[in-house]
């Protein structure tokens, strides 16, 4: 009888997220109302040399467009979004200009919002994934950095090339594509992936088709993750994908004792054909988090248990001696979301009979 840690949150089979690069006040006319509409988290990167400011970088689309301030992103965090770095500057990040663009656009970007900022967006193009850039992310503390590489991440990716399909109204010449709603949904599905999807501003139209969409097609988008995805699917900001993924991945499962104060390890019991049916006594836990970064945010685990079939009935999970809510999966297999620290302990028992 096993403990085990579900690839994903909830027991969801797939996960969908999507980021608006440049943090623009205008995402308030058709983006942000629609999220709220549809309950999705959104999520925005931020060029912090010019936060409040009416854009202008070179020859951008998007100049004339002004920049979300501290307090319109706090109002962001309070509905549930997320927050990245975008550099500060949206220009070449050179190792000469790295710790301006990476930890002094943190550090202010931190102090604006009084948020710990863990993710970083890359501007323009994958040249801003270059290693000294990585690197930089790395030392400043970051937990995550994000491409324009179209493909999906999957639950044992690396994390410091995060993976973003591009949500535009068709791409660059000489590879032009129309808009398709369902792009890298079936693929998410059927490989327990990531979807993260990336786009600027939608309006009526897309300002710049090769960048954008329009706020019809977001809308189409949103729509058709949630009616493909149906209860598989989790809509979440990537700071909560992201932190799942690293306690999932430092997490460490001890077995404290299978009934009737046996101890055991994950080799006994299970592969010894043993069902342990007759057995009524409470099977014990231990999870570790060795080297569990200190700056992840949010730390539940989605966890399943094998017990006797009987226990299904009622079950009885207490996590560190608080009972919590379980729910009958399959016959015999038990799945609990609960927030898990270092050392924490996981107990199952059947419920005592009147």
């Amino acid at each position: 009888m096993s403990l085990s840690i579900c690839p994903w949150k909830y027991g969801k089979r797939w996960v969908y997220s999507i980021t608006y690069d440049e943090a623009l006040a205008d995402l308030h006319r058709f983006a942000i109302p629609m999220h709220k509409e549809y309950r999705i988290p959104g999520h925005v990167e931020v060029v912090v040399g010019q936060l409040g400011e009416i854009r202008k970088i070179g020859n951008s689309s998007f100049n004339g467009f002004r920049h979300m301030n501290a307090d319109e992103l706090r109002d962001l965090l309070a509905r549930g979004w997320g927050v990245g770095n975008h550099s500060w500057s949206h220009e070449i990040i050179t190792p000469e200009t790295v710790d301006r663009e990476i930890g002094q656009a943190k550090m202010v970007l931190e102090e604006a919002l009084g948020e710990a900022i863990i993710l970083y967006c890359s501007p323009g193009d994958n040249t801003n994934m270059a290693d000294h850039v990585l690197e930089a992310c790395r030392r400043y503390g970051y937990l995550g950095a994000m491409s324009l590489t179209d493909a999906l991440n999957l639950p044992v990716d690396e994390l410091f090339w995060i993976n973003r399909t591009a949500l535009h109204d068709h791409y660059y010449p000489p590879f032009y594509s129309a808009f398709d709603p369902y792009r890298n949904i079936r693929q998410a599905q059927e490989l327990q992936g990531w979807l993260i999807d990336y786009c600027h501003c939608p309006l009526e139209r897309a300002i710049h088709p090769n960048k954008d969409c329009s706020e019809a097609q977001l809308r189409q988008r949103l729509e058709t993750v949630l009616t493909e995805g149906g209860d598989a699917v989790w809509c979440a900001m990537p700071e909560e994908a992201l932190s799942y993924h690293l306690m999932r991945r430092h997490a460490r499962i001890e077995i404290v004792a299978l009934g009737n104060g046996k101890v055991g390890d994950d080799n006994d019991e299970m592969e010894s054909g043993a069902s342990g049916d007759d057995d009524d006594d409470a099977r014990r836990y231990r999870i570790a988090l060795p080297e569990l970064p200190v700056q992840v945010p949010y730390r539940s685990l989605t966890l399943e248990v094998g017990v006797p079939a009987a226990w299904c009935r009622d079950p009885r999970v207490t996590v560190d001696g608080q009972e919590q809510s379980a729910e009958a999966l399959r016959p015999g297999v038990l799945r609990v979301t609960t927030l898990v620290k270092d050392g924490t302990e996981v107990e199952v028992r059947e419920s005592p009979r009147p």
